[in-house]
């Protein structure tokens, strides 16, 4: 419920049958539970510009830990002063409050009238329901007398440990100045950071364009002085309308080169939805490695990082999935002796193993066709089908052994390889699927060409 089904003195739990019938023109909407968690993760993205460690609380709340920023907004009552406007401007009621302690701040926003908790004795006045504890406890509690937390702090922890449970009496000593439990936000802060707040929104792309080459130069300078280079970097564009656009690229190897990196970035920003305009924009490379200086030597024939400036162009304009590697396998059937990987990512160790019997690359698909041989296990001497020809030299087999260990394989019958060559020259690789007198007659297939 709003704060307007609350002036009508409507109550959680009310069955909706009764709630209508008070109020007939109540309105009601289904419960998105779902929804709800990534629109308030979305404003827990958004309340970074406030503080970079930010926390959902609950269903309904955010935690901030302003420690060093609130200076950055003219001190605590600018802050939240701002945080007022902010979300005034998206139209979302709150109340926001500052404290010391976590939990104190949790209660003065919930429970008390919110703003900065200047005293933490002032709690004292809240009620024993501030402390979430449930129903059938604070009933108890009432009717012991113990209707405020400062009527809870009187008695001992033990007796109410036992009664009520080890949490009421944690909850008493964080109050009293005990070790609160470690804050876990959302994203721990990029150590490297760049940041840009306009006081008017940039609605054009030329305009993000720009600010976007400034905080490439920025973070680059900050790269440099550590000695290290960016593996991935994340841009987030807070818009005036509440939502956070955020867009994430890697590089193949470390970089801190602003052209490179602004240059990935130029080739995204065309497809970004902009909205009514940014007011907020952040450039953050969370993973970085040591990049000391290189001096290149006098006559290098080519610049070893251009391969991999020209993957990361292709990766930004193509996407890092269809920019794709070859990498060994360590298999001994044919198909599965590569995989394609995205070029961009570190490539695992591994030997190539080659054979002159094997053709370098095989067919997407195997052709299937007729072979006929002078003895049944032999060579084939004439192929018809999908390649036809009368064969005039051959070499093999090589017998293939299915991998018995995977369960795709559990029917698999073995394979001989032979490497033919046709009259009209072509060289091939074809293989006979299967042995003479089992219940199946063998298969044959054309897997590649040497040609």
């Amino acid at each position: 419920m709003n704060a307007a089904a609350e002036a009508l003195r409507l109550v959680p739990g009310l069955p909706l049958a009764d709630a209508r019938a008070a109020r007939p023109h109540l309105r009601v909407l289904p419960a998105a539970p779902e929804e709800d968690a990534r629109a308030l993760r979305a404003l827990a993205l958004r309340c970074t510009r406030w503080s970079p460690r930010v926390a959902v609380d609950g269903a309904d709340a955010l935690m901030l830990d302003v420690r060093g920023c609130a200076h950055l907004w003219g001190g605590a009552e600018g802050l939240l002063a701002s945080v007022a406007a902010a979300f005034a401007r998206l139209g979302l009621e709150h109340r926001a409050a500052l404290a010391e302690r976590r939990l104190a701040a949790r209660l003065w926003a919930r429970f008390g009238p919110g703003g900065i908790l200047s005293d933490a004795r002032d709690l004292d006045d809240l009620p024993v329901e501030a402390l979430e504890l449930e129903e059938e406890a604070c009933a108890v509690l009432r009717r012991l007398g113990s209707r405020r937390i400062g009527d809870l702090r009187r008695l001992p922890r033990a007796s109410l440990a036992r009664r009520f449970g080890l949490a009421l009496a944690r909850a008493l000593e964080i109050l009293d100045g005990a070790e609160e439990p470690p804050f876990v936000p959302l994203g721990e802060p990029a150590r490297f950071a760049a940041r840009i707040a306009r006081p008017e929104p940039i609605a054009t792309r030329a305009g993000i364009a720009f600010a976007c080459r400034r905080l490439v130069c920025e973070l680059c300078r900050a790269l440099e002085s550590a000695g290290r280079g960016a593996l991935r970097l994340v841009l987030e564009l807070h818009r005036v309308d509440g939502e956070t656009v955020r867009l994430a690229l890697g590089t193949s190897r470390p970089s801190r080169d602003p052209e490179h990196l602004f240059r990935l970035l130029r080739y995204r920003l065309e497809r970004l939805d902009l909205g009514f305009g940014v007011e907020c924009a952040v450039l953050a490379a969370p993973k970085t490695v040591v990049l000391p200086a290189e001096q290149p030597e006098i006559g290098a024939p080519a610049d070893a990082r251009a391969a991999a400036v020209l993957i990361d162009r292709l990766a930004a304009r193509l996407g890092a999935e269809r920019v794709l590697r070859p990498e060994p396998v360590a298999t001994h059937v044919p198909e599965r002796a590569v995989r394609w990987c995205p070029a961009g990512v570190e490539p695992r160790p591994g030997p190539w193993v080659g054979s002159l019997s094997r053709p370098l690359r095989l067919f997407a698909r195997p052709l299937p066709v007729r072979a006929l041989a002078l003895v049944p296990d032999g060579p084939p001497v004439r192929l018809e089908g999908a390649i036809a020809g009368r064969v005039i030299a051959a070499s093999g087999p090589e017998r293939v052994l299915p991998e018995w260990w995977r369960a795709e394989d559990a029917s698999a019958r073995p394979r001989d390889f032979f490497r033919i060559r046709l009259e009209d020259g072509r060289a091939l690789w074809c293989a006979r699927e299967g042995l003479f007198g089992e219940a199946s007659a063998p298969a044959w297939s054309v897997l590649g060409s040497f040609s």
